[in-house]
């Protein structure tokens, strides 16, 4: 295999294609907003929104470069790590990670001294979440907490953040978005829980190998296969609760037309459940889910159904 280059190598080293995993959180709480608040900060937004996706992919090189590390000490070797399949040089690997990390946090300060100190709690609570993902001696990554802390991080607070910015200057502020962003996000907490347990799923035995211990490890694969289901059921449930609730659209009901095309793919990946040829379906039904749930609630608000 010829060397890649630099971008092909950097697109694998931050898992550049995840970037959806991040944006679509983010766009729900926008059309949330504008919908529920009807209130919209463009330029905010869009500044928060590059920090969002550079510390996404920041985390993403670091649980890369985590992971390779500890192969490296254990003797192991890894298929699947991007470090050694790409030919990646560490300190490149520490400049692309550190640079991306910089760039959030530039942003971030810039915001926080705009709109107070709600987005740096939030910020500073995904932070932490992110480098103990990965980092430190005992990280999440390798305990049962990974799957609810990755859907927390990004299902959840992408959202909130989403919301706070653009309702910060809003002359009717609501101190409790953060109870409204937890229930209009719960589609987007489930289905990123269930990526993170549809690689630990797929990874189960090179995990053991690094010590990792999942919650595939401790429930056993047909277990976490009921687990994975249950978390697509809920997340169309959670949908129907927000409508009744009125926080969003009735149009945004349409987005249950997706059933049967997620339902679909994750048989496809419950039988035969591979990180090669069945995983992306995972990919493919968070973003049937959530793509859909924006659209249709963009629809609801531009009729105004």
């Amino acid at each position: 295999m010829d060397i890649p280059n630099h971008r092909q190598q950097f697109a694998a080293l931050v898992q550049a294609q995840t970037t959806v995993i991040s944006a679509l959180p983010y766009l729900l709480g926008c059309a949330f907003t504008y919908f529920y608040y009807r209130h919209f900060n463009l330029g905010d937004t869009i500044l928060l929104f590059i920090a969002v996706i550079s510390f996404h992919l920041a985390v993403n090189g670091h649980n890369q470069y985590t992971d390779y590390q500890r192969f490296t000490s254990s003797g192991s070797v890894s298929e699947n790590n991007i470090i050694a399949k790409f030919k990646i040089a560490l300190p490149w690997a520490r400049l692309i990670i550190g640079s991306l990390v910089l760039i959030s946090a530039i942003i971030g300060i810039y915001l926080t001294i705009k709109a107070g100190w709600p987005l740096l709690l939030i910020g500073i609570l995904s932070f932490i979440i992110g480098y103990a993902y990965s980092g430190g001696h005992h990280p999440i990554l390798k305990t049962p907490l990974g799957e609810p802390a990755s859907g927390i991080t990004m299902g959840y607070n992408i959202t909130l953040l989403a919301i706070y910015i653009n309702i910060y200057n809003s002359p009717h502020f609501d101190p409790f978005f953060w109870l409204t962003g937890l229930l209009v996000s719960l589609p987007a907490i489930l289905v990123i829980s269930n990526v993170m347990l549809g690689n630990n799923i797929c990874d189960r035995k090179e995990d053991v190998q690094i010590g990792k211990r999942t919650l595939v490890y401790y429930i056993g694969r047909p277990a976490a296969m009921k687990v994975l289901v249950s978390c697509y059921a809920l997340s169309y449930i959670a949908i129907i609760a927000a409508v009744i609730l009125r926080l969003l659209p009735v149009f945004t009901l349409l987005s249950l037309l997706t059933i049967p095309l997620v339902y679909r793919r994750i048989k496809v990946f419950v039988n035969r459940p591979d990180k090669m040829t069945t995983f992306f379906n995972i990919l493919i039904s968070l973003q049937l889910i959530l793509i859909s749930e924006i659209i249709f609630t963009v629809i609801g608000i531009f009729f105004n159904i």
